[in-house]
């Protein structure tokens, strides 16, 4: 009893640090909104190009490509110019971020300028370098279904690495979520996933292919039809309204089955939106960037083969940041994960007390 309330003012001083750094994105969200800014409130930062798997469905061909990593330095100019703009929140990973062997570094200057940092990972490297990102705010550790589906996405023996990833990050009360993404293989474990969340006390994330696959017939056959993910996303409503713990927010799915296109058609500019369509306003590339491991800055991931970006090592991540604002033409798309975030960006007040439930119960889980 005596240890207990020892302990207790820096249990409360660790939960109060935690709540505050994930109050600050939603206090700044309402001052943009007030004030009609816009700023790079959150900056998805891939850090590196390597990977150490090679999913059939890649965003990025991190596998493949072949790039010059940031240094240290190149990422300390990127942050403190951030910084400077505006931002509260990275999102950081690769390629695989953990194949990097300053990881623990970059976390430290980020939470140092205080930033909320979520991690992405693909959790093989997890286990033993789990002490390099005990101090993250999140985790999201990626997973695709039951043994056999998940190592046909990601590659043999990746399920059973996640699993202990998934173990580990347990083991240290890390606020985590796990992501997966749908394909005909990782539809058929939609509720498996979900009753292993649940079971574990975890959320599950759900997304949808951000690009065409490749002309390779194996891969093709990973596409869902128009009708499969419509289907999917009714089903993911139907468990959510049982209780699991589903990340995805409602308009969410909803936004994708009630999408005035066939599903082949994911994104669209201005021009191309229906009078009559309640689609979510897009806030990607108005309170939201993504920089690619070469520099390039983009409105979103889904962008970066389409978009004319410029490179932040070359004009800095102001200019690149204003063209973004004066060229985007793209103003909504289906996918999901980009659509949770729009939501919160643009103020959505349901979105804000979801999340705010969400956080806070990461933050009384992990003390």
């Amino acid at each position: 009893m005596l240890r207990y309330l020892v302990n207790l003012p820096k249990k409360m001083s660790n939960r109060y640090k935690q709540l505050k750094a994930r109050l600050r994105l939603p206090c700044e969200i309402l001052k943009c909104k007030i004030l009609n800014v816009y700023k790079p409130l959150v900056v998805l930062l891939y850090t590196n190009d390597q990977c150490n798997l090679a999913c059939k469905y890649c965003v990025g061909n991190w596998s493949a490509r072949k790039i010059n990593d940031f240094t240290m330095d190149e990422l300390k100019k990127v942050i403190d110019e951030c910084k400077g703009l505006g931002t509260v929140h990275f999102t950081i990973h690769g390629g695989e971020i953990l194949l990097r062997n300053d990881t623990k570094e970059i976390i430290d200057y980020l939470k140092g300028n205080g930033m909320y940092v979520n991690l992405v990972t693909n959790g093989i490297l997890l286990p033993e370098k789990i002490d390099d990102v005990v101090d993250v705010d999140s985790l999201c550790i990626s997973l695709d279904g039951r043994e056999e589906n998940n190592d046909y996405n990601r590659g043999k023996g990746t399920y059973k690495a996640v699993m202990a990833a998934i173990k580990i990050a347990r083991e240290k009360k890390l606020k985590f979520v796990v992501h997966a993404t749908l394909t005909k293989r990782s539809i058929e474990d939609v509720e498996y996933l979900c009753e292993q969340a649940k079971e574990m006390n975890y959320y599950q994330q759900f997304s949808l292919l951000l690009k065409p696959l490749t002309a390779r017939q194996e891969d093709q056959d990973l596409g869902l039809t128009d009708e499969e993910a419509r289907d999917t996303m009714r089903k993911l409503i139907e468990l959510k309204d049982k209780g699991y713990p589903i990340f995805t927010f409602y308009p969410t799915l909803r936004n994708v089955i009630n999408w005035p296109f066939n599903l082949s058609k994911s994104r669209l500019n201005r021009d191309e939106i229906p009078a009559n369509a309640d689609l979510i306003n897009c806030y990607y590339g108005k309170l939201k960037i993504s920089i690619d491991a070469d520099g390039f800055a983009y409105p979103c991931s889904s962008l970066n083969n389409s978009f004319d970006a410029l490179n932040v090592k070359e004009v800095g991540v102001r200019k690149a940041f204003d063209h973004i604002i004066k060229t985007n033409n793209c103003e909504a798309c289906y996918y999901l994960t980009q659509n949770d975030w729009s939501l919160l960006l643009g103020g959505s007040m349901n979105q804000f007390i979801n999340q705010a439930y969400i956080q806070a119960k990461g933050v009384f889980k992990r003390s």
